[in-house]
């Protein structure tokens, strides 16, 4: 059985109406062993039309078995404004959220960004909400991104391994993904592509890849940008409804799954988190660990 919403194989919606009519999207969803689809509900601080198509999806994923995670995105200048679009999201039905976190978050000020962000939604939320965020794939071409940040307050990580876009083989991709991001000590849920140059095979082979390493979860992003072949090729990409039973543990020494972090999560960046804002208050231009 599923354990965590993100368990299993899923698939990233930006724009509903552009993926095609709901009905039709489900009953494609089901077909393609789907345990769930990843629907935008907020653009910053602003929610509007995103928020309509997460509700239209709700209520008809829910009756067919799949659960709905609604995703943002965050540019770091309005949180309480995103920590509300959360909010509404959870109101409206959404089984759990995804932060997608890039650029904005790579200035010298990103740390602080991350933090805030993360003392407002843990605050709101509480830390019954699983909560993942994705961004950058290999941290080590991202040095400045706050990943240990984001990692102190969410439940999961979902790394965008696009690796048509990365000028790397699908192996090595997900390879120096999985090395960078294991030292901070958060499931991984990797997010493949399924549009531009990724091919079926690899988009099969991505799956497969997952599997043997022992990840519980997959994505594909994104429904609206993918190819017909491209969605068979998620259809025949085996990874069961129930998610992946072998042990990440093992797979990758040191690390632990999602269930009862929860609480040690919270307390330990809610340390980090005063820590931090008592040295920024002191020296804000002190960014450095």
């Amino acid at each position: 059985m599923v354990s965590q919403p993100w368990e299993g194989k899923h698939v990233w919606i930006w724009v509903l109406s552009q993926a095609g009519p709901v009905n039709h999207l489900i009953r494609r969803a089901v077909d393609l062993g789907l345990s769930g689809i990843l629907v935008k509900a907020w653009d910053g601080g602003t929610s509007g039309l995103f928020l309509e198509q997460l509700r239209q999806i709700i209520e008809p994923a829910h009756d067919a078995g799949l659960s709905i995670g609604a995703w943002g995105y965050s540019y770091g200048n309005n949180i309480s404004g995103e920590v509300r679009a959360m909010e509404k999201a959870l109101s409206a039905g959404a089984d759990w959220l995804v932060i997608d976190a890039e650029d904005e978050y790579e200035s010298r000020e990103g740390k602080y960004k991350a933090l805030q962000l993360g003392l407002q939604a843990t605050r709101a939320l509480g830390t019954g909400v699983v909560l993942g965020y994705t961004t950058f794939a290999l941290p080590q071409y991202h040095e400045n991104f706050p990943y240990e940040e984001f990692s102190s307050f969410c439940s999961v990580c979902l790394p965008q391994v696009y690796w048509a876009m990365m000028d790397l083989s699908l192996e090595e991709a997900l390879t120096m993904c999985l090395r960078g991001l294991a030292k901070y000590k958060l499931p991984l849920a990797p997010v493949g592509q399924c549009f531009g140059e990724a091919t079926p095979e690899e988009i099969i082979r991505f799956a497969g890849l997952a599997w043997a390493y022992g990840l519980k979860g997959i994505s594909y992003y994104d429904w609206q940008h993918a190819s017909e072949a491209q969605l068979q090729a998620i259809g025949r990409a085996l990874y069961g409804r129930d998610g992946n039973h072998s042990s990440w543990s093992s797979a990758s020494p040191g690390r632990q799954g999602a269930e009862g972090q929860g609480q040690s999560q919270a307390k330990g960046y809610l340390a980090r988190l005063h820590k931090f804002l008592k040295r920024f208050k002191q020296d804000p231009c002190c960014f450095e660990d």
